[in-house]
């Protein structure tokens, strides 16, 4: 991988956030990564006008207060369009991989735990 992204990782657990960010590091050391255990503080991120929006999300969907879902719902209308979305998650339901699908935004479901082969898998997604 020569390009390098802007990251941005959405999950409320510390260790697997940590996780993404190192790999993401590894595979590419230019890469740029946020992480943020809330949704609702991602979203004022990306909501303030004066913030890069990141080029890949790997987003968790069971979170407290806000889930994944809430936060595709209100980031689809101020997402730029070259913000990829991934779903991050440990759920296994089948519920979850449909609905994911119902979103053309989201270009894969990705199952914990998160890897170099699954980051390069993703990004050889990207249009």
């Amino acid at each position: 991988m020569s390009k390098s992204y802007f990251y941005l990782v959405i999950d409320d657990d510390k260790i697997n956030n940590l996780v993404c960010e190192s790999v993401i590091k590894k595979v590419q050391e230019s890469n740029h990564v946020m992480s943020f255990l809330r949704a609702e503080e991602a979203l004022n991120y990306l909501s303030s006008g004066n913030n890069n929006h990141p080029d890949i999300i790997f987003l968790d969907i069971n979170m407290p207060e806000m889930d994944g879902w809430e936060f595709l719902e209100r980031f689809l209308p101020i997402r730029k369009n070259h913000t990829y979305i991934f779903m991050l998650s440990s759920s296994i339901n089948q519920a979850d991989f449909d609905k994911a699908k119902k979103y053309t935004e989201v270009l894969d479901y990705v199952v914990k735990p998160f890897s170099k082969e699954k980051l390069l898998k993703a990004v050889e997604m990207l249009p």
